[in-house]
């Protein structure tokens, strides 16, 4: 089944925002009220998303299995070693653990440039100076289709 949002979500990279002139606060997924808006306009069409705009928080998506295998709980914050080229610990990372996830880490462009990750790469959850393998990790932002004409603050 597609799982749809049911309001518009605009997950920016904190270099898009900045370049856009948007204030967008860094935020969980689904967490809007008090975001700034943006009109999105593709050729002659034009949408206005109202409290929509934010830096997504990153986070790791993963089965209550996954968890149970991986030692963490849904709703805890872990940090995960990025083992790449450039070698990055990411701080504050939130375990959603439901059923109808896969097992993937979300960061966005910044994040994966940070590290050097180019596509998906591996890293290993911090928990309480233990470590657990931890999903393949991939730019949440990595665009799945053509971008829009325009975004506009």
């Amino acid at each position: 089944s597609t799982w749809v949002r049911s309001r518009t979500q605009v997950e920016l990279s904190a270099t898009d925002a900045r370049t856009l002139g948007v204030k967008a606060p860094l935020r969980l997924s689904g967490d809007l009220a008090g975001c700034p808006g943006v009109f999105i306009q593709a050729g002659d069409a034009m949408v206005r998303a109202d409290e929509s705009v934010m830096v997504a928080q990153n986070h790791i998506h993963m089965t209550p299995a996954d968890a149970q295998r991986l030692g963490v709980h849904d709703g805890e914050v872990v940090s995960v070693r990025m083992d790449t080229e450039r070698p990055l610990t990411f701080d504050h990372v939130l375990v959603r653990a439901t059923d109808t996830s896969a097992l993937a880490m979300h960061i966005d462009f910044d994040e994966a440039n940070a590290c050097q990750l180019a596509g998906s790469g591996f890293g290993t959850i911090v928990r309480h100076g233990a470590g657990a393998p931890c999903a393949p990790v991939a730019p949440a932002s990595a665009p799945q289709a053509p971008r829009p004409s325009g975004l506009m603050a």
